[in-house]
């Protein structure tokens, strides 16, 4: 035999050797011939064995039976859970063995006052009698902390996980509810802070609510003395305390102007007006406006809103007035109305939205040809002046939410007005004053709004004809001249679609209709009975510091008017 011969038949023998030492085909594992679930006593396996994927019939998988351990934890009833094996004559039994948590007996809140614990648990799943679930009672949490955003209370969290006593099978839920410490106000350089603090519903000691405190806002927004307010929280010294920040910008309240005018008829005129609407930061305001030469007249008014805790609020105004006023018929007449007197007004809220105003009035009334060389006729119902002697009374419900220039809500009024009680002319005054707004889009401050009003009214008894309803003009029917229709009854309604053209500039397209009827003043100059007349158009606003710069081009039956004033039409 040869050496190469021999050294192979000696390697293939030392390899038929070492074979059985080499490396074997693994065993196959198993087939699962039965799944048990054990340590359930509440929860039923039907609701457990959905968790399990592994199959019976299917190879036993370690892997999975993992899996299938994790699954049944994450259900939430159980802590902790064990996966076995046992050996049956066909392949392995697979067990799940579960400890059931502890069945609740008593749900506890801590820490809860705004809401009871009935109310808390009416949102919740976990109910006494029940396992405790971790996963039901995460969502339970998350329901508890929505029923409290839902009604404004936004600083609220759960203290912490909630306890459960294994041996009472008592759940305590520990509730912070944000409550405010301090209330600080930064940005008021002139305006004192309780005229601030006196206007929010939101105390110390009360709980946040987001939505209290947005009504708090508008309403410091509808004094007129800030350009912005806003609100933010601030941790407290505690757990569980917030501080409310109120920051404020404030309006150049003062205002001083002079100037002069002339005119054929009263020749040169000069007029000087002086108002500050936060007199030395109190929030009072007074104005006086005079006017020389051509006519000499004055008005001097005083606001205080607060003179009492209770938000009594006292107007006065004196006045020896004069207003270039028309009278229409087959050729009109320039005439000064004149009154000469004053009124002292006090309300007070009846609620948070409806206030009641009682009003005396003094004046003395008279009318006076604009033209000297051309005087009154001797028999036309202007010549007949009057005292007026009135006590009125005006209930006013306002929900807007910017006075100003609202964008949502509504505001009504109706009032009466009853002179001759204490002398002179005897009549009565009814009116009333619906108005609604609606937002049709848009963001803040440039919203696109429709905006709707109805103005009626009716007076009984001998009112002299300076008392009537005038309608026509930039206030009530746009498209006519001032005071083009007078009378005794009174109907209006005005439409506008208001929308933004830029940062201080909006538009309106507005619909007016309406009319006065009515009385000895209606037969001379207008039209004794009812018949509306349409006014339409477009106008422009001019946000300034004063208000809205208010400019309308009207279309009525008898051509055209332009109309300029300040503030919106209503």
């Amino acid at each position: 035999m040869s050496r190469v011969v021999l050294v192979a038949v000696i390697a293939a023998a030392l390899l038929a050797a070492l074979a059985p030492l080499g490396a074997q085909e693994p065993a196959a594992q198993p087939r699962i011939t039965e799944i048990v679930i054990s340590g359930n006593a509440h929860v039923p396996a039907d609701q457990i064995t959905p968790a399990i994927t592994s199959k019976v019939g299917e190879v036993y998988s370690p892997e999975q039976a993992a899996k299938d351990r994790d699954a049944i934890l994450a259900l939430g009833w159980f802590y902790p859970v064990e996966v076995s094996t046992e050996p049956t004559p066909e392949g392995v039994r697979l067990i799940f063995r579960v400890q059931e948590k502890m069945v609740v007996q008593n749900i506890v809140f801590e820490g809860n006052t705004v809401f009871t614990a009935q109310q808390l648990l009416a949102v919740m799943q976990t109910k006494p009698g029940q396992v405790l679930n971790d996963v039901v009672l995460n969502r339970d949490l998350d329901a508890i902390i929505k029923k409290y955003t839902d009604a404004g209370y936004t600083v609220v969290q759960i203290l912490g996980k909630p306890t459960a006593d294994e041996q009472t099978g008592t759940l305590t839920i520990r509730i912070a509810e944000g409550r405010i410490s301090a209330i600080e106000v930064v940005g008021n350089r002139k305006t004192k802070k309780y005229v601030i603090t006196r206007e929010l519903q939101t105390k110390v000691g009360m709980v946040w609510n987001t939505r209290t405190i947005e009504r708090d806002l508008r309403r410091l927004l509808n004094t007129d003395l800030f350009a912005d307010v806003t609100a933010t929280p601030a941790l407290g010294a505690r757990p569980g305390e917030v501080i409310l920040r109120i920051r404020v910008q404030e309006k150049k309240t003062g205002l001083a102007s002079v100037g002069v005018a002339y005119s054929s008829v009263q020749k040169l005129v000069g007029f000087a007006d002086v108002a500050e609407a936060n007199l030395a930061g109190t929030g009072q305001r007074v104005s006086l406006r005079g006017e020389f030469g051509g006519r000499n007249s004055y008005e001097l008014g005083y606001f205080n809103p607060w003179i009492n805790p209770a938000h009594t609020s006292l107007g006065v105004n004196l006045y020896n007035k004069t207003i270039l006023r028309e009278a229409f018929a087959e050729k009109s007449i320039l005439y000064d109305e004149k009154r000469t007197g004053g009124n002292i007004t006090l309300s007070r809220p009846l609620s948070e939205n409806t206030r009641v105003y009682g009003t005396l009035r003094a004046d003395s009334v008279s009318a006076r040809s604009r033209d000297q060389n051309e005087p009154l006729p001797p028999d036309v119902v202007l010549r007949q002046g009057a005292n007026v002697r009135s006590i009125g009374a005006t209930l006013v419900n306002d929900t807007r939410d910017l006075i100003f220039d609202p964008s949502r809500g509504g505001y009504n009024s109706v009032s009466l007005e009853v002179a001759g009680l204490l002398g002179g002319s005897r009549f009565n005054k009814f009116g009333g004053d619906l108005r609604r707004y609606w937002k049709v889009g848009g963001k803040p401050g440039k919203a696109r709004v429709f905006a709707s009003r109805i103005l009626a009214g009716f007076i009984t008894g001998s009112p002299p004809a300076l008392e009537q309803f005038l309608v026509g003009g930039g206030e009530t029917l746009r498209g006519y001249p001032n005071d083009r229709f007078p009378g005794r009854n009174m109907v209006v309604m005005n439409n506008e679609y208001r929308f933004p053209l830029g940062s201080k500039l909006s538009g309106v397209v507005f619909v007016d209709i309406g009319d006065a009827w009515g009385g000895a003043f209606a037969e001379e100059f207008g039209d004794p009975s009812f018949k509306l007349h349409v006014g339409y158009g477009v106008g422009v606003r001019v946000g300034t510091p004063i208000g809205n710069i208010r400019l309308d081009f009207g279309i009525g039956s008898e051509g055209t008017e332009t109309h300029f004033s300040v503030g919106q039409a209503f």
